[in-house]
């Protein structure tokens, strides 16, 4: 009952945004036009909160927003999410075979000792010994991850549930990474790291990864480790991308990237010890 009362209002939150019924707010991106609701989007991005707070002119006459300078179907999207916490193409429902009976994901590997392998696992401050030494494929350390994991679980380890859809998607998936911090939602962001973890981890063998990875580079500052650590563990864990020649000119243009992975296989394959983060 109470998951049948769920999806009825989930339905009703959707109708919403397809009808534009009780709209207050319109949000237009090149040729289409969205008329929505405050409450639902200025909620969501602090982006949107202060555009409409401090509109002026033409805009706040019309009570409308303009993105001119957004892809149209990466705001379609973004939209979407705004209503039902999810965004096209969507992620698959878990499927509960792949948990144990604590119900966390089943181990498809031999433990190697050493490592706790605790999915999923979310850092711990500072990142301490031995919490840091997650599984082969990823340590935790501030300089790796920048003690931002949440809830992570490495697809090497688990065969966590492929994405629904091509690798197509492995761009979309880095844009609306992109929009998740240009327009501040917090929960987009989140959301797209784990597709594009996802839709690295089954579609790195293809021309889209490295056209989707040159995207998450050049959108993203340095500074930013969610993309680009899903990156360079892709990489290192299929190191014949190396001989891949898209990807060897992504690695020149990014030396940053190039570093990670050169680090990250010095760790895993030469026991060189994790870099520890030193009070300033």
């Amino acid at each position: 009952m109470a998951n049948r009362a769920r999806e009825e209002f989930t339905g009703r939150i959707k109708a919403l945004f397809s009808s534009g019924e009780y709209s207050d707010l319109t949000i237009t991106c090149g040729p289409d036009t969205y008329t929505v609701h405050k409450a639902i989007v200025c909620s969501q991005s602090s982006f949107f909160r202060k555009a409409e707070n401090f509109s002026v002119g033409k805009e706040a006459t019309e009570g409308g927003i303009h993105l001119p300078e957004d892809d149209p179907h990466a705001v379609k999207l973004l939209l979407q999410f705004f209503y039902e916490g999810e965004y096209n193409p969507l992620l698959p429902s878990p499927d509960r075979t792949d948990l144990d009976e604590a119900g966390k994901p089943k181990l498809t590997v031999l433990r190697k000792p050493g490592y706790h392998y605790d999915f999923p696992h979310t850092c711990k401050p500072h990142c301490p010994e031995p919490a840091y030494m997650v599984c082969p494929h990823h340590h935790c350390t501030p300089k790796r991850c920048g003690e931002k994991c949440i809830n992570f679980i490495c697809k090497d380890c688990t065969n966590a549930v492929p994405p629904d859809g091509d690798a197509d998607q492995l761009l979309i998936h880095a844009m609306m990474y992109e929009l998740a911090d240009k327009y501040d939602v917090a929960g987009l962001r989140h959301l797209a790291e784990e597709k594009f973890y996802r839709s690295c981890a089954a579609f790195w063998n293809t021309e889209q990864f490295a056209i989707a990875a040159e995207h998450a580079l050049v959108s993203t500052p340095e500074s930013d480790t969610g993309l680009r650590q899903v990156l360079c563990q892709t990489i290192t864990t299929h190191i014949k991308l190396l001989n891949v020649p898209s990807i060897v000119t992504l690695l020149h243009k990014h030396p940053d990237l190039m570093y990670s992975v050169l680090r990250r296989q010095a760790e895993e394959l030469g026991g060189l010890e994790p870099m520890v983060k030193t009070a300033s």
